[in-house]
């Protein structure tokens, strides 16, 4: 898992829990942990798009692509989409994490 701008924002101990306790082989396990960082990432990534002004997209884009790791995203995006950007990516990465929740806890169930 790569390091990216937002990870401070998101808490998957839950999701990392769950995981350990699935009786899967060490690959299934690691597509898995990679499908759900693609999801967060993907609806983070969509959360950023629908606040920031379209004439923005291109750039925030080529920067996220370049260095996703740099904290200077975060910066960026509170100058063009808000000042509360943080929080609005805290909120939408919880509303992620509870839907993997439930989605792995129903996987288990079956």
């Amino acid at each position: 898992m790569a390091i990216l701008f937002y990870d401070h924002l998101v808490t998957t101990s839950e999701i990392d829990g769950l995981l350990a306790e699935i009786d899967e082989a060490e690959n299934q396990k690691g597509k898995t942990i990679q499908l759900i960082d693609d999801i967060i990432f993907q609806g983070i990534i969509s959360l950023i798009l629908e606040k920031l002004e379209p004439h923005h997209h291109h750039v925030f884009l080529t920067i996220v692509h370049e260095r996703p790791y740099d904290p200077e995203i975060i910066s960026y995006l509170k100058e063009h989409a808000g000042s509360d950007i943080e929080e609005e990516i805290r909120r939408e990465a919880d509303k992620l994490v509870k839907m993997i929740i439930h989605d792995l806890q129903s996987e288990d169930e079956m």
